[in-house]
Formats: C-alpha cells, sequence, structure tokens
C-alpha cells in the first residue's frame, strides 16, 4: 500500500511538473490560452461558451536582423539628410529612430542604443539654430529642422520650422535622454549626448511654446485642456488657408506632446522633476479626452470615436483617419508609461483599443479607412497599421479579437511579415505578442 501511496505521489508531481513546464513555455514566446474562439467574421461571440485553444508559437523576435539594417539605415536615411535647407518631413525617418527605442526596452542591449547615438548625432548636428538656417515664417532662426516639405507660404515654397517635423525628431532625442538617465549604468558612455539632446529638446520647446489653452475649459470634471495652435503667418499653400491660430488636428497636438513626457520622466530620473512638463501633457490628455464620443458596436462593445480636426476651417470635419489615430495610442500609452494617466484609466484605454478592434476592424482581415468603420476600405499595406499595436494589451477585455491577431492576419493574407521595415519589426517586438 505505501509503495503505491508513493507511486500516486509521484504521477501527480510528474504531472504538475510537466504542467508548469507547458505554462513556462507559453509565457517564454509571449502567449497565454485563449478562452473564447472565432466566428466567421473573426470576432469572438457575444455570448460563447469557453474554450481552450493551444497558442500559435511565433518566433522571438531577432535582433541580430534589426542590428543589421542599421548601416543601410545611416547611409540612405540619415548622413547627407540634415543640416540642409529642407529636412525631410519625419514621418519616416522619426518612425525608424521610434524603432531604436522600442527594440531597447525590449533587449537592454547597449549595441541599440550605440547604433541610435550615431543617428541622433546626425540629426542633433543639422539643428537650424546650429547651422543658421532661416525660418522664412519668422525671418529668424529658430531650434528645429526646418523644412519645404508642405509646401508653405503664399507662394507655397517657404521653408517653416514647423512642429510637427520638429517633434517626430524631438521624441527620440528625449526618450534617448530618458533611457540614460533612468539607468546609473549607461551614464559613463552616453550621459554627455544624453545631456546634449535634453537641452536640445527643452530649448526647442522654450523657442516655439506650441501649446495654448483650450477655451472650452475648464470642462465638466473640473480640468483644464491645452491644444497646438498655428502659430503666427503659417499659411498652407495646398489649403489656401492662412492657418494663424487655428486649433490644429488632434494628431498634430498628440504628437507635438509626447516629447514632453519624455523630458518629465528624463527631469525625474534627474532628481528635478519637470512640473510645467508633466502639467502641459496632462492638460492635453484632458483635451483629447473631452474630444472623445463614445460608441458601442453590435455585441456591446463600448469605443471611443473622434474628429481629425475638430477646427476644421472648411466646416468639412470628418471622422478620424485610421493611420493618424495611431498616434494619439501612442501618446495615452506613453504617458502610462511615465506613471501618469489624467483621464486616461484602463477602462478608457481598453475603450480606445476597441476603437480599432470593434470600430474601425470590419472584416478578419480589412479595415476601414476611418476609425468609426466608414469611410470605404483601407487600401494600403497593413504593415502601415502597427502603430496601434501599442494598444495590444489592452485590447483582451471585447468580444473582438485582439490588435495583434487582426493586423498579423491581414500581413499574412498580403504576403508581408514583421520585417516590413524596422519600425514595423520593433513595434512588433516590444507590443505585438497575441
Amino acid at each position: 500500500m505505501k509503495t503505491q501511496s508513493y507511486i500516486r505521489l509521484f504521477l501527480v508531481l510528474l504531472l504538475m511538473a510537466v504542467g508548469i513546464g507547458v505554462v513556462t513555455l507559453a509565457k517564454a514566446v509571449g502567449f497565454g490560452l485563449s478562452l473564447t474562439g472565432t466566428s466567421v467574421d473573426g470576432r469572438s461571440p457575444y455570448v460563447s461558451t469557453p474554450r481552450i485553444f493551444l497558442p500559435i508559437v511565433v518566433a522571438p523576435p531577432d535582433l541580430s536582423w534589426f542590428l543589421a539594417q542599421h548601416d543601410d539605415l545611416k547611409e540612405g536615411y540619415f548622413v547627407g539628410q540634415f543640416g540642409v535647407d529642407d529636412h525631410p518631413s519625419g514621418w519616416d525617418r522619426g518612425a525608424y529612430l521610434r524603432a531604436y527605442i522600442d527594440m531597447y526596452e525590449v533587449f537592454h542591449d547597449v549595441r541599440i542604443l550605440r547604433d541610435l547615438d550615431q543617428l541622433l548625432t546626425i540629426v542633433a548636428d543639422g539643428n537650424d539654430i546650429l547651422t543658421g538656417r532661416i525660418d522664412d515664417r519668422t525671418g529668424t532662426v529658430l531650434p528645429g529642422w526646418g523644412t519645404r516639405a508642405y509646401r508653405y507660404g503664399p507662394d507655397g515654397d517657404e521653408r517653416y520650422s514647423d512642429m510637427l517635423t520638429n517633434a517626430l525628431y524631438a521624441y527620440p532625442l528625449a526618450a534617448f535622454a530618458r533611457i540614460v538617465k533612468e539607468d546609473e549604468n549607461l551614464q559613463e558612455e552616453f550621459g554627455a549626448d544624453a545631456d546634449r539632446y535634453y537641452q536640445m529638446v527643452a530649448d526647442l520647446y522654450e523657442a516655439h511654446a506650441p501649446f495654448v489653452p483650450d477655451q472650452d475649459s475648464p470642462y465638466g470634471d473640473g480640468t483644464s485642456g491645452v491644444y497646438f495652435a498655428y502659430p503666427d503667418n503659417f499659411y498652407d499653400y495646398d489649403a489656401g488657408e492662412d492657418y494663424s491660430g487655428l486649433e490644429a488636428p488632434i494628431n498634430w497636438t498628440v504628437i507635438i506632446a509626447e516629447p514632453l513626457v519624455e523630458l518629465y520622466r528624463a527631469s525625474r530620473a534627474d532628481g528635478e522633476p519637470n512640473i510645467e512638463y508633466r502639467d502641459t501633457v496632462i492638460e492635453v490628455a484632458n483635451y483629447i479626452w473631452w474630444n472623445m464620443h463614445f460608441e458601442t458596436s453590435a455585441n456591446g462593445d463600448a469605443y471611443l470615436t473622434w474628429y481629425y480636426w475638430p477646427a476644421d476651417p472648411d466646416a468639412s470635419t470628418r471622422m478620424e483617419d485610421l493611420t493618424h489615430g495611431a498616434r494619439l495610442a501612442e501618446f495615452v500609452v506613453s504617458l502610462h508609461d511615465a506613471g501618469l494617466q489624467g483621464p486616461w484609466s484602463q477602462e478608457r484605454m481598453e475603450e480606445l483599443a476597441n476603437t480599432f478592434t470593434c470600430g474601425a476592424v470590419i472584416g478578419d482581415a480589412t479595415f476601414a479607412n476611418y476609425i468609426d468603420g466608414t469611410g470605404g476600405v483601407y487600401e494600403d499595406d497593413p504593415a502601415t497599421l502597427y502603430e496601434w499595436l501599442e494598444l495590444q494589451k489592452y485590447s483582451y477585455r471585447s468580444s473582438c479579437n485582439t490588435i495583434a491577431y487582426h493586423i498579423r492576419h491581414a500581413m499574412e493574407e498580403a504576403e508581408e511579415d514583421s520585417r516590413y521595415n524596422i519600425a514595423v519589426f520593433a513595434k512588433f517586438a516590444r507590443f505585438g505578442r497575441d
């Protein structure tokens, strides 16, 4: 009898060990067990019997592949393209620089920072304040990276130091400074550059003073808001409009605000948290929250919508589009990473994730142009929706499938993968596990 008891005990312990091993393996590749199945239209049924599926195993991100892209990226997108009359707009280069931040947050490999520092040095050395290049809007030299990319001025040929372009380069500079200042082990090698980049971004925001109070605040909850307003003499040739003083599209406001989140974190790591930066980003968070509208999916899931341009001068306000909407997602995730949230609670983050999965998704691998499911079918490469992955961890609480599921599925149908470019690759590495 005693022998049989020992045998039973041995078998129980063996089964427990196997179970622990399976769970550990699943966690190692970043997956859990799904408790709901997938319906024909790609969404989990509103009411369903829980079912367990084995995880789909995705290989861990390949750091060596990412690092191998650096030399070509540096030569093709950075060398010789800064400190010039017409800087690149910042959309693609800013995304590539941000990819290094994402990858470092995953691997904490100093080689990533060394490569990023090379690129940021090129960007920083090209700042107009160092090269003396004129901003045509003001007739002065301003901090930033002046560009003609948007056909500014009454004749469409003026060079503006616009804060949209500036912020797309300021974010990785500020994020680099924050990473270094938060880790004393990085100070010896990168401390001087971190201080330089921090001050460069701080000087940029001091000179441009981009935010103005929202005249509609205080809001119903007593909080105040700010937004980005176009500065004086800001003329858009293609639109035929002088935008001076006008409330900008929401994506401009959040893109321009996000570097201040990183500056606040960096100042906090230095032991002297900059309260002005903190208060400004919270006021931006308040402003965008009070521009939100609640919608409900057919399955009863709450999600958020908002208009692209609250102050559209043509009075043709339309719903936010899918690509620009992702920039709002990045901003509020940065707030949470900083330990800030303002009105963006966990529940509201989940509702924002539902904007993609329950609003914009109109088929298993098909998306609408606008976040509310309207505007026709999104025809661009599905990989270009990668920025929404930052909300992946908030996309498990609805009856819909997750953000990563839909983007990955659409990419597979389009014969794309995460090596579409380094920005897509890094976002999947950091946020995109199902």
